[in-house]
């Protein structure tokens, strides 16, 4: 699992507690904007206050009624008092609250359909802030979603818009669910929710985030069952939708087969400036931290044009690069290998590539930052005598926030035409 991908969403591929995941979905209700490398971070520590609670508690065997909390295994959910409680823990947290949420987290787990159902009805009724209501719902729904995804679709139909941030994208992981039981009979329910007007846009684009997020969730089904009616929905769309929707499926997870099919509508129905986008979205999921096999793989499989490679390596490159930025140094070796990789893919432009994908992995505020990047920027130059990789870096973003080392970089250009240049558009 690379870091490009672990930053890119919540659904992360390694094992988080449900604990942890409850209090992460409270804390993106409470600020959905805050960064996801900050939630991670947030989650670490949770994890070891958890630990350390449950080591205090013969390992979380025995739960005590906690101070300010529910109460306890048996008895009636105090909802009130859940969010104080997540809140807590967020902040630091006593052994006795973190308890408490790992009590909270094992009833919520073992309700039955009904339960969550009441549950629901008894936190409609209460006196709580928005923003805590929609807290504990989104905890509710987690459970209910894989339980009775329909049920949990019909309840709160009306709010897929209104609540797009929460509520919305857990109702599409419930149609997703759909899909594998009964794709006809959830694909007829969102047909009719679309004429109804349950996904008209509420912004001044005219564009649904839901929508797409939902037609997504249907071409997923689609692309391996019945690839007509895949590009029917696609076709639906107006132009400038259909790449955002296919962008929104999960790429990694497509069946061989289904990438080919994948690749197919982005040819026959996305915009033609559009298109080597698309194969660049493709190529930023498929870089990991084993190199560019995946990618190379794809592009054969598909065979694509020389424009739909020198798109994806493209990205391959920035995506790659930026990764080893977070993680650490960028060494040579490392670009070595990817310019070997650029040589196949795009003849002719490896070293333009390298340059600016340098100059963008230099910017993300890890330890490789642009100092660091230019060192190595230099040791092409030096190595081939050639100005092409130290133009393009210089000709990237990065070279303005740091203009000193810039301008002292420039200077170092051969060419003297190319030199004054760049110092021009330095100034």
């Amino acid at each position: 699992m690379d870091m490009r991908r672990h930053l890119s969403c919540l659904k992360t591929s390694y094992w988080i507690p449900p604990l942890l995941a409850l209090v992460l979905v409270g804390v993106w209700n409470a600020s959905q904007m805050r960064a996801i490398s900050s939630l991670e971070q947030d989650g670490m520590e949770l994890r070891a206050k958890i630990t350390s609670a449950l080591a205090s508690s013969n390992g979380g065997a025995e739960m005590t009624r906690p101070k300010g909390g529910h109460s306890g295994t048996k008895g009636a959910i105090d909802w009130k008092q859940i969010p104080a409680m997540m809140a807590a823990v967020q902040n630091g947290g006593e052994k006795a609250q973190l308890r408490g949420m790992i009590d909270f987290q094992q009833r919520l787990k073992n309700m039955s359909r009904e339960e969550m159902i009441a549950a629901l009805d008894e936190i409609a009724g209460l006196d709580l802030s928005d923003e805590d209501r929609e807290a504990l719902i989104a905890m509710i729904l987690e459970s209910l979603v894989k339980m009775d995804p329909q049920y949990a679709l019909a309840r709160f139909v009306d709010q897929i818009e209104s609540d797009a941030s929460s509520v919305g994208w857990q109702l599409a992981e419930a149609f997703g669910q759909w899909l594998k039981t009964d794709p006809a009979g959830a694909l007829a329910w969102f047909d009719r929710q679309i004429a109804d007007g349950k996904f008209e846009s509420r912004t001044l684009d005219g564009k649904s985030e839901m929508r797409a997020k939902f037609e997504a969730e249907a071409l997923q089904t689609l692309l391996s069952s019945d690839l007509a009616a895949a590009a029917l929905r696609i076709q639906a769309l107006p132009e400038d939708q259909r790449r955002e929707v296919l962008e929104q499926l999960s790429f990694q997870d497509l069946a061989p087969t289904d990438r080919k099919a994948y690749a197919d509508l982005v040819r026959q129905l996305i915009p033609a400036d559009e298109r080597q986008g698309s194969f660049a979205h493709i190529a930023a999921q498929l870089v990991d931290g084993s190199g560019y096999e995946q990618v190379s793989s794809f592009l054969d499989s598909v065979q694509a044009s020389p424009e739909e490679r020198a798109a994806a390596a493209k990205q391959a490159a920035n995506s790659q690069l930026e990764t080893l930025g977070l993680l650490g140094d960028v060494t040579r070796a490392q670009v070595d290998s990817l310019r070997a990789w650029l040589d196949q893919q795009a003849p002719g432009q490896t070293d333009s590539i390298t340059g600016k994908a340098l100059a963008e992995a230099s910017q993300n505020g890890g330890s490789f930052d642009f100092e660091a990047a230019s060192k190595l920027v230099l040791q092409y130059q030096q190595s081939s005598g050639r100005d092409d990789v130290l133009v393009a870096f210089l000709e990237g973003y990065s070279a303005h926030s740091n203009l000193e080392i810039a301008e002292q970089l420039a200077g170092m250009i051969n060419d003297p035409k190319r030199r004054e240049q760049i110092l021009q558009q330095l100034k």
